[in-house]
């Protein structure tokens, strides 16, 4: 009972400790926040607009590159899908391999008949 009274007590105690610092961190970012005057804060914020404005011109020129160069292999993709047609249309009007042995063959009988 009493190492339970103990431990309760070095508990209640840590809590205490741990929610006064949290007290004091608050208050400390209160008190800088307060020695920020409103031409100070209007001066950082524009700072920080004009470095996000830049960062997403930055963005919005990446952006346009990379449509540029989606818009390149799509085109690439285009004539790459047409030479395929007219090369599978020309290989089409060719003998088979099967058909061209069947000849070689054919011939030989022939020459070996002569």
């Amino acid at each position: 009972m009493r190492k339970l009274l103990i431990a309760t007590i070095i508990l209640n105690i840590s809590i205490s400790s741990l929610a006064f610092a949290g007290i004091c961190d608050n208050t400390k970012s209160e008190a800088e926040s307060k020695k920020e005057t409103l031409p100070m804060k209007y001066k950082k914020l524009k700072a920080e607009n004009e470095k996000l404005k830049e960062e997403l011109k930055n963005c919005s020129d990446e952006k346009e590159a990379i449509k540029s160069e989606i818009s390149s292999l799509e085109s690439n993709i285009d004539e790459l899908e047409t030479t395929k047609t007219e090369l599978e249309s020309k290989l089409s009007t060719y003998p088979s391999k099967e058909n061209l042995l069947y000849k070689i063959q054919q011939l030989k009988e022939e020459l070996g008949r002569k």
